[in-house]
C-alpha cells in the first residue's frame, strides 16, 4: 500500500519527537560521555593492539565498537568481551597492559547501566523480524497437521543452521536456495503420493497410494482397524454381567449402560445379553446353560483374576456350542464352470453371511440323540408334544440370534474349497471374497453391525466401506479378473463367440459389452444343464457387476468437484487464513490447466495442484511476521494465532485457535494437546543440544551391546516426555534440575533398572518415583546427555561439564584454541594416568586453564557414569573412578548429589534466567535484543511470585508486547520510504 507524503512526513516527525524525549537525550548523553572518556580508551589500551583490523586475533575486531549504538547492535558479543575481562581471562597474563580491578569493575558497571537504560528506553520493542520460510521441522509438523499423517517430507533436507541463540526458527538462519527449492518440490510430491481421493473430498494415507495395491491396502486397513477396535470378546461381557448382578444387590438402580462404558464394552450388546439371560430368561437351550454357569461362578466368590478365567472358559464353551448349531452351506455345482467362478463363490459367501444369526434347525431335529441338544432338553424333546418341541427349537434359535457364529469376518481363505480344508489353506487375505487368483472383496459384518455398533459407529463403518469401494475401484479389477479367470483358468468361455472380450480392454466394462457378455454366458450355462440356482446366481452376478460399475462411473465424475473443494479447504489451512477470491480462482485455474495437459487426468491434476499449494509462499513462509508499516503495531487475530501456534506446537494453528487466539484458556488447551511435543522437541532439543541424538553413532556397540536403536530412541525421547509431564502438571521449573520422578518407557526402565507396572502397555510412557535412589532425577543425569557428551569408549568430563555450564546455566565460553592435543579415545588406552590426571596436565597450558576451570570440575562430578550413562565405580580399564572435585567457587563436592547441591544453592537463578532467555528467543524466533531484558526480568519475578510454576514464563511471553506486536525490519522500512517517495 502506497502512503501519501503528508502522512509519511507526519509519521517521521512523530517518531523523531519520541526518540528525542528529554529523558532519552539525558541518558544517551551521559552514557556517550563515559563511553568516549573511558570505555573507548579502555579498548584502545587493552584490546585493539591484538583485536583489530583484518588480522584481528580470533577474528574478533574491537574497533567495531566506536559508539554506544554499535554496542547495542552487537550486545551479545560485547557481553562476551566484558565477561572475559572481568574474569581476568583477557587480556592474557603476558599482555603488556592489564586493566586494574577498579577499571574492570568500572567497565562492568558502565555496561550494566547502559543495558538498563537502553532496555527501559526500548521496553516492549518487538524487535525487527523478517518474513522467513518454515524450518524443516515446522514444514514436517505443518504437513502432519494438514494431512493427519506423519509423512516427514523434509527428512532428506539439509540441516537448518541455528541462529546466535541456538535455535533454527529465525530469519537470521532460514535462508533458501535453488537446491532447497528443489527439495521442497520433491517433498511436496511425496505428500501428493499419499493423497487419497474420497467421494466427498481428500484424505492422506500413512504410505504412498500410487498403485491399486497401495490403495487397496490403505482402505482395507482402515476397515480392519475399525473391526479390531470393536469389543466382541464374549468373556468380557460375561464378566460385566456378573459385575452388574453384584452391583444390583447393593444398588437396584445400577445402570448397565454406565457399566458397559466403564468396561469399554458395547452398551447395546451388553444390554441384549442381560435381557436375554435374566429379564426374559430361557428355560431351554444354551442360554439357560450360560445363565447356570454364570450363577455358579457368582456363588463361588472367586477373586477377580479367577473370575475372569472362569468367564473365559464359559466363552469358549459358548463358541463351541454356537459353531455346532451354525448352518452349513455347500459349494454350488456349476457343472462345467470352474468351482472358483465368481458367481458361484459370491452365491456361497452371501448365503453364509445371511445365516450368521440363524440356527441349523434341521440338524437339531435330526440329531435328538446326539450333542446338538443340551442334556436337560433331550428327554422332553424326544417325548414331548409338538408345541413343547417348537418351544425348545425357538430357544435354540434365540441363542443363535444373540450369539452369532461370527460377529465379523476379517480374513477369508478360498471360499469354494471344502470347509474342512479351509483352515489348512490359510487366512491372511483381509476382507477377501475368497476367489482364487482374482481380485475381490466382500463385506461380512451383519452381526457386529446389528448387535454391537451404535448408530454413529454404523455410519462410520458404512462410510469406510463406501470410501473403500470408491478409492480402490476394486470392482473394475474384479470384473476384469472374472473375464481372465473364465478364459484362462476354467476355460469356460474359450469359444469364438467370446473372443471379443479382453480383460485388459477398458471397453469391456461398458454397459453394452457387459449385457452382450451376460447373454452369451447365460446361454452357455443353460446349455451346460446347470441348475436354476446356478442360473440365478449368474444372472445376479452380472446384474450386480453392471450396477456397481455404473455407480462407480457416476460417483467418480460427481466426486471431482468435491475433491477440488477439499483441496481448496486444504489450501486455506495451509495458508493459515481464509483464501481470497483471487487465490481460489488461481488454484482452480492451475488445476484446469494441469487437467488439460496431454496424458493428464483428474488425479494427476489434483497432485500437481497439491504440490503448488505446499510450495506456495503462502504456506512456505511466515507472512504473519511481515510488517510494512513503520513503527510498532499489534498483530491481527490471525497473525497472533499463527505466532502462538508456531511457538507452542511448532506448527499451524487449528480452527479454535484461529477463532479465539486471545482466549486465556488456549495455553492450557494447547499444552494438553499432543502437538505440544513439537515445541518440547524443538525448543528443548535445540536448547540442550540433543535434537539429533536419534542418529548418534559414537557408541561402541561391541563394548556396550545393550545400546540398541530402541534404547537410543528412548534416550532421545526422555527429556521431551519429562518436560511435557512437568508442563502438563504445571510443576516447578526447578524440577528440571531436581526431581525424584522419572518418565520412562520399557527400554528406558530396563536401562535404569526400574520395574515396569503391569498395566503399562508396550510403547507407553509412565511416571516412576524414586529417581534419586537410582542416582537419577532431573535433566543432568539423563542417559541422553551423559551418552552424547562421551566420545564412545571413554567419558569426557570436559564435554559433560561444558554442557552443564553452557547449555543449562547459560555461561558464554569461547571456542577452544586450534591444535588442542587429543586425549586417548578409549579408557583402555589411558596408560598409567587416569583421565582426571590427564586433564590436570591439560590445564597446565595457560591458554586452556581459564576456560577449563569453569567446567572441568563439573564434568568430573559425573565420572560415576560410564560412556552410556550407567552408574559405575570403575572405568573400562579397571581403574577406580573418583567423583570428587573442587568447584569454580572453591567448594569441594562429590558426585551427582554434590553437583545438584552446588547448582541449587549457587546457580539456580542462573538456570532460571537462562531458561527464560532461551524460551523467549525460541518464542520470538530471533536472537534477543536489549529491549527484551526487562521482559526476562519480569518472567523471573513472576516465577518467584508464583511458586516457580513452569507455566508462568509461557504466560508472560504470550501476553508480552514483544510477542503480540511487530515492527518492520530496516529493509522493510526502507521499502516503505521508497514507496512514499
Amino acid at each position: 500500500m502506497r502512503l501519501n507524503q503528508a502522512f509519511y512526513w507526519a509519521l517521521c516527525i512523530e517518531l523523531t519527537l519520541l526518540t528525542l524525549s528529554p529523558s532519552y537525550v539525558m541518558a544517551a548523553s551521559i552514557e556517550q560521555e563515559e563511553f568516549e572518556s573511558f570505555v573507548r580508551p579502555f579498548l584502545v589500551e587493552h584490546c585493539d593492539s591484538c583485536h583489530s583490523g583484518v588480522e584481528a586475533e580470533a577474528k574478533f575486531d574491537t574497533e567495531y565498537f566506536q559508539s554506544t549504538e554499535s554496542i547495542g547492535n552487537r550486545l551479545s558479543v560485547w557481553d562476551g568481551l566484558v565477561d572475559r575481562v572481568v574474569r581476568g581471562e583477557m587480556p592474557p597474563a603476558d599482555a603488556p597492559s592489564r586493566p586494574s580491578d577498579e577499571d574492570q569493575k568500572r567497565l562492568l558497571d558502565w555496561t550494566n547501566r547502559y543495558r538498563r537504560s537502553e532496555a527501559e528506553r526500548l521496553a516492549g520493542d518487538p524487535g525487527p523480524i523478517s518474513v522467513r520460510r518454515l524450518s524443516n521441522a515446522e514444514f514436517n509438523y505443518s504437513v502432519r497437521d494438514l494431512t493427519h499423517v506423519d509423512i516427514q517430507p523434509s527428512k532428506s533436507f539439509p540441516v537448518d543452521p541455528a541462529n546466535e541463540a541456538g535455535f533454527d526458527n529465525s530469519a537470521e538462519s532460514l535462508t533458501i536456495s535453488p537446491a532447497l527449492v528443489s527439495k521442497y518440490l520433491d517433498g511436496a510430491r511425496l505428500v501428493a503420493d499419499h493423497m487419497a481421493l474420497l467421494p466427498d473430498g481428500i484424505a492422506f494415507a500413512p504410505f504412498p497410494v500410487v498403485t491399486d495395491t497401495d490403495r487397496d491396502k490403505y482402505c482395507v486397513q482402515r476397515i480392519v482397524d475399525f473391526y479390531h477396535r470393536q469389543p466382541i470378546d464374549l468373556a468380557n461381557y460375561f464378566y460385566a454381567i456378573l459385575k452388574h448382578e453384584a452391583a444390583l444387590a447393593h444398588t437396584p438402580e445400577a445402570s448397565i449402560e454406565k457399566l458397559a462404558s466403564k468396561q469399554s464394552l458395547s452398551p447395546k450388546y451388553l444390554k441384549l445379553l442381560w435381557e436375554s439371560l435374566y429379564e426374559s430368561p430361557s428355560f431351554h437351550g444354551p442360554l439357560r446353560q450360560i445363565r447356570e454357569k454364570l450363577d455358579q461362578a457368582s456363588e463361588a466368590d472367586l477373586d477377580d483374576a479367577t473370575l475372569r478365567k472362569e468367564c473365559n472358559e464359559i466363552a469358549i464353551w459358548v463358541q463351541e456350542r454356537r459353531q455346532a448349531l451354525a448352518p452349513r452351506v455347500q459349494n454350488l455345482d456349476g457343472n462345467s464352470m470352474g468351482g472358483g467362478s465368481q458367481p458361484l463363490v459370491l452365491w456361497k459367501i452371501q448365503k453364509i453371511a445371511e445365516q450368521r444369526l440363524k440356527c441349523d434347525t434341521q440338524s437339531l431335529l435330526d440329531d435328538v440323540d446326539g450333542d446338538s441338544l443340551e442334556e436337560f432338553d433331550r428327554e422332553l424333546f424326544a417325548n414331548g408334544t409338538d408345541e413343547q418341541k417348537q418351544n425348545i427349537v425357538a430357544e435354540y434359535e434365540k441363542f443363535c440370534l444373540v450369539i452369532p457364529d461370527a460377529f465379523v469376518i476379517v480374513e477369508r481363505g478360498r471360499a469354494f474349497i471344502d470347509p474342512r480344508d479351509a483352515d489348512k489353506e490359510g487366512k491372511g487375505r483381509l476382507l477377501s471374497a475368497g476367489f482364487h487368483s482374482m481380485t475381490g472383496y466382500f463385506r461380512d459384518d451383519r452381526p457386529l453391525y446389528e448387535l454391537v455398533l451404535s448408530s454413529t459407529q454404523q455410519q462410520e463403518i458404512d462410510r469406510l466401506w463406501r470410501e473403500f469401494e470408491f478409492v480402490s475401484q476394486a470392482i473394475l479389477r474384479q470384473y476384469s479378473s472374472f473375464i481372465w479367470y473364465e478364459r484362462a483358468e476354467s476355460r469356460f468361455i474359450n469359444e469364438p463367440q467370446f473372443h471379443f472380450l479382453r480383460s485388459e480392454d477398458q471397453s469391456s466394462t461398458s454397459s453394452q459389452t457387459i449385457e452382450r457378455f451376460r447373454e452369451l454366458y447365460l446361454d452357455k450355462v443353460r446349455e451346460d444343464n446347470s441348475s436354476d440356482v446356478v442360473i440365478a446366481a449368474v444372472e445376479s452376478h452380472f446384474t450386480d457387476m453392471n450396477r456397481q460399475l455404473r455407480e462407480l462411473e457416476a460417483n467418480l465424475v460427481e466426486a471431482e468437484s468435491h475433491q477440488l473443494l477439499g483441496l481448496l479447504e486444504f489450501a486455506g489451512r495451509a495458508y493459515r487464513r481464509p483464501l481470497s477470491h483471487q487465490e481460489e480462482s488461481s488454484i482452480r485455474e492451475f488445476y484446469q490447466t494441469a487437467r488439460n495437459h496431454p496424458n493428464a487426468n483428474h488425479r494427476s491434476a489434483m497432485e500437481d495442484t497439491l504440490v503448488l499449494i505446499l510450495v506456495s509462499p503462502s504456506h512456505l513462509y511466515r507472512w504473519d511476521l511481515q510488517s510494512r508499516k513503520s513503527g510498532v503495531h499489534p498483530l491481527s487475530d490471525l497473525e497472533l494465532a499463527s505466532r502462538t501456534s508456531f511457538f507452542l506446537w511448532a506448527s499451524i494453528p487449528d480452527h479454535e485457535l484461529m477463532t479465539k487466539p486471545s482466549d486465556e484458556h488456549q495455553l492450557q488447551r494447547m499444552i494438553a494437546d499432543e502437538r505440544i511435543r513439537g515445541m518440547a522437541l524443538e525448543f528443548l532439543g535445540n536448547w540442550l543440544d540433543f535434537r539429533r541424538f536419534s542418529n548418534h553413532s559414537a557408541v561402541d556397540r561391541t563394548e556396550f551391546p545393550m545400546f540398541d536403536d530402541e534404547l537410543r530412541q528412548a534416550m532421545a525421547d526422555e527429556p521431551v516426555e519429562f518436560f511435557v509431564d512437568v508442563l502438563r502438571r504445571n510443576g516447578k521449573l526447578g524440577e528440571l534440575l531436581d526431581s525424584d520422578t522419572m518418565v520412562l518407557n520399557e527400554p528406558l526402565a530396563k536401562y535404569y533398572a526400574v520395574s515396569v507396572p503391569s498395566d503399562v502397555k508396550p510403547g507407553d510412557w509412565f511416571r516412576a518415583d524414586g529417581a534419586k535412589a537410582l542416582r537419577r532425577g532431573g535433566l543432568i543425569p539423563m542417559g541422553v546427555f551423559l551418552t552424547q557428551n562421551a566420545p564412545g569408549l571413554r567419558t569426557s568430563p570436559v564435554k559433560r561439564g561444558y554442557w552443564v555450564v553452557r547449555r543449562l546455566l547459560g555461561e558464554k565460553i569461547p571456542a577452544p584454541p586450534p591444535n588442542v592435543p587429543e586425549l586417548p579415545s578409549s579408557e583402555h588406552e589411558l596408560g598409567d594416568l587416569s583421565l582426571r590426571e590427564l586433564l590436570e596436565k591439560h590445564r597446565e597450558h595457560a591458554s586452556c586453564a581459564g576456560c577449563h576451570q569453569r567446567f572441568d570440575s563439573i564434568g568430573l562430578l559425573l565420572e560415576g557414569y560410564d560412556p552410556i550413562g550407567r552408574p559405575r565405580t570403575q572405568d573400562l580399564g579397571g581403574r577406580l573412578v573418583s567423583t570428587e572435585a573442587a568447584l569454580p567457587n572453591g567448594d569441594v563436592a562429590d558426585g551427582l548429589d554434590g553437583l545438584r547441591q552446588y547448582v541449587l544453592q549457587h546457580r539456580a537463578q542462573d538456570f532460571r534466567r537462562n531458561f527464560c532467555r532461551s524460551l523467549l528467543a525460541y518464542a520470538l524466533g530471533r536472537t534477543l535484543i536489549i529491549s527484551d531484558e526487562l521482559l526476562v526480568d519480569e518472567m523471573l519475578q513472576k516465577l518467584a511470585e508464583n511458586d516457580d510454576r513452569i507455566e508462568v514464563p509461557f504466560q508472560v511471553i504470550l501476553q508480552s508486547p514483544q510477542f503480540r506486536s511487530k515492527r518492520a525490519s530496516a529493509v522493510a522500512v526502507s521499502e516503505l520510504q521508497e514507496d512514499a517517495r
